[in-house]
């Protein structure tokens, strides 16, 4: 289940232009698939639109803004472990891979970042 249609993206998100909405369709998808990784799928036991409106509005920009990521930058990204390999020899210096995880957009995390729902300590009640 995609957190967004293409109405959101476009209109209120206002994301960059993906014409094929089968190409749109696959990357929200995709994008949400992500928003669960990264929320450790709290959302899954959740009602989406009992939410309070904030946090959907939070949810939908951050899937938005993985969307536009993926379409920029390629699906490629998803399967990037960020490896670095690096050769040095003197002063020549060779790297390969991102050396660090580029696969979520950083606007995903400035969405959320205040949402609670990147909270991965551990949850307890009073008693």
């Amino acid at each position: 289940m995609s957190y967004i249609d293409k109405d959101f993206y476009d209109n209120v998100y206002k994301g960059a232009p993906i014409a094929d909405d089968n190409e749109f369709n696959r990357l929200a998808e995709r994008a949400s698939d992500m928003i669960d990784q990264i929320t450790q799928y709290v959302l899954k036991n959740i009602e989406f639109d009992r939410l309070a409106q904030v946090l959907q509005d939070m949810v939908k920009k951050a899937t938005a803004a993985q969307t536009e990521y993926l379409f920029q930058n390629g699906e490629s990204i998803i399967h990037d472990n960020g490896d670095l390999n690096n050769v040095s020899v003197g002063n020549f210096s060779y790297s390969t891979g991102n050396g660090g995880n580029n696969r979520i957009s950083p606007a995903v995390y400035d969405y959320l970042k205040y949402s609670g729902l990147l909270y991965t300590g551990v949850h307890t009640h009073g008693g």
